[in-house]
């Protein structure tokens, strides 16, 4: 939004209830006309050169395509989930932590995932005698709806036979290191242990990584190589076949019906 519109948001809306459970206060509703859903925005600063801005998108809101004329934009994740994109690239999915920087004229878009809210922080360059933002088409159900592209996800069903004497030991040291795994390392999707109820040293492993760079990093961390180490002497024979997922949109589901 332009100056102008961010004057009129701070004068018209200043009753307006504040959005609760997050960083920042979000007090005021974004314009309609510019975004889809509940959108709630709140200026933290603002100079001649330089702006920053709170929004909490609501699940399902967004933004409409625009961009900043000569200006730079930094975007940081703060709480939840959202939707980042940029014209003729494909929807990225970002989450808490995440920063996307947004070169100067570039049109684009953002907001939040159908299934979580997101709280995310602007900084925007501000250059003299330009608008701060174009604003242009709404994004449509459909492009909203466009799935997120995983073919560099790495899917395996780790296949483990364990001896019977180390088994206690062994599921210690397994539930201790897929727990760290998926709570610390976002290229981390999935470590599922599950154990045959028929033979209990049968152990199967369900394991989805963001690529395979991300695989090769969880393979250095800490929590993994304490697993390696420890378990060495309890593991009878290992198996980790790569699987290929049949519809990876139906997975994504799957996750997000257990918030």
């Amino acid at each position: 939004m332009n100056n102008k519109i961010l004057l009129i948001i701070c004068l018209v809306f200043p009753f307006m209830a504040m959005a609760q459970n997050t960083i920042f206060p979000t007090m005021f509703n974004a314009p309609a006309q510019h975004n889809t859903g509940n959108v709630r925005i709140s200026v933290l600063s603002r100079s001649n050169h330089q702006m920053t801005t709170n929004f909490l998108f609501e699940r399902g809101s967004r933004n409409s395509w625009h961009y900043h004329p000569n200006a730079t934009q930094v975007l940081m994740i703060l709480n939840g989930e959202g939707y980042y994109q940029e014209e003729g690239k494909e929807k990225q999915l970002l989450k808490k932590g995440d920063v996307v920087v947004t070169a100067p004229n570039v049109r684009h878009w953002n907001g939040a995932t159908p299934y979580s809210d997101v709280e995310c922080l602007t900084v925007s360059d501000i250059v003299p005698g330009e608008d701060h933002v174009v604003q242009l088409n709404k994004v449509t159900d459909e492009e909203f709806a466009m799935p997120i592209k995983m073919d560099n996800m790495i899917v395996r069903l780790a296949e483990i036979e364990v001896y019977p004497e180390y088994l206690e030991q062994y599921l210690s040291f397994a539930n201790e290191v897929d727990r760290l795994s998926v709570e610390r390392e976002k290229g981390v999707i999935c470590l599922f242990p599950m154990q045959s109820s028929e033979n209990p040293t049968q152990i199967r492993i369900l394991e989805i990584y963001a690529s395979e760079e991300a695989y090769q990093q969880h393979l250095k961390t800490p929590h993994f190589q304490k697993y390696k180490q420890g378990t060495e002497k309890m593991v009878k024979s290992l198996k980790l076949p790569t699987m290929k997922p049949l519809d990876p949109d139906s997975m994504k589901l799957i996750f997000n019906k257990q918030r």
